[in-house]
Order: C-alpha cells, then sequence, then structure tokens
C-alpha cells in the first residue's frame, strides 16, 4: 500500500519517508499537535529517522480551529484513524497524556477488535486506569471561572497569559469543554483487553491522578505492563523525551538494526 502524502494529511505531522517506527502522540485536554513540537526538533538525525514523532491534532485546534470540538473519547480515536489507518502497515506506537492516553488506548482497541496492525507499545502518561473514575470532581457543569480554576489547581499547566486575559480565554474554551466532557463521558466496555505492552508514567507531584491510580492500566493489557514514575507534574512526560523513546528502544529492539 502506498504512503499517504503530507496534502492527505492536512492535520497529521507524518510526512516524508517510513521510519523505523511512527510514535503518534495524542495530547492532554485544550492540547494540540504544538504540545509536542520540542519532540519534533530534539534529538539528531539519526533519532529521527528511527522514530518519527507524529503528534495527533484533534478538531477544534490550530490548523482545525474551524471544525467543531468532539467531545467523546471514541469520536476522537475515529477520527484519528479515519486518515491516519494508511500509515498503521509500519511499525508505529501510541503516546497519549490525560486525555490522550484515553484516546490512544481506544485507538488500539480499536485496531485489536478490526483485526488490524497493533502497536508496539502503548504508553499513556498522567491518566488514572480506564474506568477508575469514582469519586472524580466532576467539571462539566462548572462555570468558565470555576471550570480554568479547578483544573488549574489539580493539574496546573495554564499560562498566565491566558489565565489573566478573557478575550484570549474564550474561544480556546469551547474546545477545553469538549475534551472535558470527552473524558467524563468514557465509559469503556471491559472488552478487549489489549495484546501489546502498556507502559504507565505519572508525574510524582501529579496533584490530579496519584501514582495509585495509573497502577489498573495492568488490567487492560495481556502483554508487558510497566509503571514508572518520573520527576515532575501533570504534564510531566512532555519534559522526558530520551526516557520515552528508550522504553520503545527496550520493548523492540529490531528498531537499532
Amino acid at each position: 500500500m502506498s504512503q499517504p502524502t503530507s496534502a492527505a494529511l492536512p492535520w497529521l505531522d507524518s510526512a516524508g519517508p517510513a521510519p523505523a517506527l511512527r510514535l503518534f502522540c495524542f495530547p492532554h485536554a485544550g492540547g494540540g499537535a504544538a504540545t509536542f513540537r520540542s519532540w519534533i526538533s530534539g534529538g539528531s538525525d539519526d533519532d529521527r529517522a528511527r522514530v518519527r514523532i507524529c503528534p495527533v491534532r484533534a478538531p477544534g485546534r490550530e490548523t482545525r480551529w474551524a471544525e467543531p470540538a468532539l467531545d467523546r473519547v471514541t469520536d476522537l480515536a475515529d477520527d484519528f484513524l479515519r486518515v491516519a489507518t494508511p500509515l498503521l502497515t509500519t511499525p508505529f506506537a501510541l503516546l497519549g497524556n490525560s486525555l490522550g492516553s484515553l484516546v490512544a488506548f481506544e485507538v488500539a482497541r480499536r485496531l485489536h477488535d478490526g483485526g488490524l496492525p497493533s502497536p508496539a507499545h502503548l504508553v499513556v502518561a498522567g491518566s488514572a486506569a480506564p474506568g477508575a473514575d469514582a469519586g472524580r470532581i466532576r467539571l462539566s457543569g462548572c462555570s468558565d471561572q470555576e471550570l480554568v480554576g479547578e483544573l488549574q489547581r489539580l493539574y496546573g499547566g495554564f499560562p498566565d497569559a491566558i489565565l489573566h486575559d478573557p478575550d484570549f480565554l474564550q474561544p480556546f474554551l469551547p474546545t477545553l469543554r469538549g475534551d472535558i466532557a470527552a473524558v467524563e463521558s468514557y465509559r469503556p466496555g471491559p472488552e478487549p483487553v489489549l495484546d501489546c505492552p502498556v507502559t504507565a508514567l505519572v508525574g510524582a507531584t501529579d496533584t490530579g491522578v496519584p501514582v495509585k491510580e495509573v497502577d489498573g492500566w495492568r488490567r487492560w493489557t495481556a502483554g508487558p505492563f510497566a509503571r514508572r514514575v518520573l520527576p515532575g507534574g501533570h504534564f510531566a512526560v512532555l519534559d522526558h523525551r530520551e526516557f520515552v523513546l528508550g522504553i520503545l528502544d527496550a520493548a523492540a529492539p529490531v528498531m537499532h538494526t
């Protein structure tokens, strides 16, 4: 099967010759492909030939700003697969942060259900295991001010320029609310269980996702599972590109050839 051109992938940064492995990166709620900009620019030419960083851009942000934001994890997964499936004939892995972890997981399940190639590895970061939401604070019904304040308290990450500039914040809120609704409404069925390796990453000081809550990811794969604690908070994984690539190397020695 021929590889799609960049024109066929207007929102997925994956153009160029096929690398040894593509790493599709799904961002946190409200985030876009720019979240992983430093991952693309970092590393040597050999690194980039070995692992192509492919940030995923969902509707309602960046070059897809005019499209309505999606508010279901399953729809976000389908949106990705609608365009990206032709790229999955060569080795690939999935990385998600926070909401992105649930989307990456649902992509892996859909591939499993459809008898399509499985990811070489699923790396989930800053996310409790699917279904582990008992007692979690519900934010969908909050006012704009309450929503942003609570997100900042739990997870941090809002720049002052956004927090203190209503004109800047307002256009951003529909996308953020759609993403929050996607997290809160997600109810995975008991099947399928994945067969690929899963590594769950969590920041040591993540106040929104305690370390113990990520261990539940173990039940969602029949393959190897590992949990790793990173220095930092909810967005710790973004500062640990080389650590993530090391995980992929360890799980797929063929990438060194």
